[in-house]
């Protein structure tokens, strides 16, 4: 540990805001899911090398509730799973199933007066 960096130091950055605002504030790293400028529209570009050959996935998702737009976040890893920036500690084998367990853990962002 930094002894320049105090025990006050860091639990002020671990402040949920605070540290949300930093993580907002990043550029996403080469080859990860970018948003464009339509709502709920997510891009995933995955590449690979294969015997020579190189391979370039591209995976959009344009995902509305309601008819309403929602910015999920979603990324495919190279084995296909979904993961949402939302649910970052999960793992989904499909969209509906991720865009599901966010209308189950976040229910008043989709109640239908919203």
């Amino acid at each position: 540990m930094d002894p320049t960096i105090t025990s006050a130091d860091l639990t002020a950055a671990a402040d949920p805001e605070t540290f949300g605002r930093y993580l907002a504030s990043l550029a996403p790293p080469p080859g990860h899911m970018g948003m464009d400028h339509h709502a709920g529209h997510s891009t995933s570009v995955r590449t690979a090398e294969f015997e020579g050959h190189q391979i370039k996935i591209v995976t959009s998702y344009e995902v509305t509730v309601d008819g309403r737009p929602l910015a999920a976040g979603l990324d495919v890893d190279d084995d296909g799973m979904l993961s949402c920036h939302g649910l970052p500690a999960y793992q989904f084998r499909s969209a509906l199933d991720t865009v599901r367990e966010l209308v189950r853990k976040f229910p008043r962002h989709f109640r239908k007066d919203h």
